[in-house]
């Protein structure tokens, strides 16, 4: 049986079935599933992004799930998991075509997913997805990489919050955050610009959903040139995490900015949170900038994710 849940409102039951279904297909989580709490406050509060959910049960017990995302009118993601021992049984493809359906109604003309295993390629391709850009996922041992205090070029200060961006800094934020519309997204979509409200939007998302960003900025004349974030439950024995956007606006770049804030925002992590072990952190395999930065901190390459593009 396949049903779609409205997860603002369902049952907890419902709710932590889905959070089953992710915690055991799902090879992004990189063994670490994370905390039933913290999933069901994700399902809950979606923010900015248009969510919806289908999960698929064999003999009452949680086997599959579809997951769609809008992040805008020109940016969306699908994912379909499927348990280990439900594989095999067409509920993948069954979930492929609710979600395509699902698309289609809603006026959406193409999305993408990842896959990062034989099997995904293959099914991806038998749905008719096309492979297209490659990510990196990679991994900081934060309990035992040397951390360096970060080097700053004259007049560059950095500074560091939880949860919502200082009123005085917030457009500054936004502007540099925007440098990110740069990064190619898969099948030519686009990243929407990101605004005052949009952040805003954000901010109250992931503080409902109890993990508020860690963020560290770099200042120039008082205005954001560089930025990262780092999405951190508020609930302790985490044992990974994840960063968000870390970005340097153009006129700022080759400065060593981008290490700069990385490197303070894991400094303060580790003092702040002993209980995180491990954090990682996904980037295009073209942007060998980024990748760069990574390697220098002491991040280690995992898992490559290939994106799937469907057109409708």
């Amino acid at each position: 049986m396949i049903e779609e849940i409205d997860a603002r409102n369902a049952s907890e039951a419902r709710l932590r079935a889905l959070h089953l279904v992710e915690s055991e297909a799902d090879e992004r989580t990189l063994g670490a599933p994370r905390p039933a709490e913290e999933a069901l406050a994700s399902y809950r509060n979606p923010g900015t992004i248009e969510r919806r959910y289908w999960l698929a049960t064999e003999g009452g017990e949680p086997a599959a799930a579809a997951f769609l995302s809008e992040y805008g009118a020109s940016l969306v993601i699908g994912h379909v998991l499927v348990r280990p021992r439900f594989r095999r049984r067409g509920l993948g493809r069954t979930l492929f075509e609710t979600l395509t359906d699902a698309a289609r109604a809603a006026g959406i003309k193409s999305f993408f997913g990842q896959h990062a295993a034989p099997a995904g390629a293959a099914f991806a391709r038998a749905m008719g997805a096309v492979d297209d850009d490659r990510s990196i996922l990679s991994v900081l041992d934060l309990r035992t990489s040397e951390l360096p205090v970060p080097s700053l070029p004259a007049g560059v200060e950095l500074r560091s919050w939880i949860g919502a961006t200082p009123g005085e800094l917030v457009e500054s934020f936004v502007r540099a955050r925007n440098a990110m519309r740069d990064a190619p997204v898969p099948g030519g979509l686009e990243m929407e610009p990101w605004t005052v409200e949009l952040q805003r939007r954000d901010e109250d998302r992931f503080i409902g959903q109890g993990k508020p960003q860690h963020v560290t900025v770099a200042l120039e004349h008082g205005d954001v040139v560089a930025l990262t974030g780092i999405r951190v439950p508020e609930a302790p024995g985490v044992e990974i995490v994840f960063t968000d956007d870390t970005t340097t606006v153009p006129a700022a770049r080759g400065r060593g900015l981008a290490l700069a804030v990385k490197l303070e925002s894991l400094r303060r992590l580790r003092g702040a949170r002993p209980d995180v072990a491990r954090v990682a952190t996904q980037n295009a395999a073209h942007n060998e900038a980024m990748l760069a930065v990574n390697r220098r901190v002491g991040f280690v390459p995992v898992l490559t994710l290939t994106s799937a593009v469907v057109q409708l």
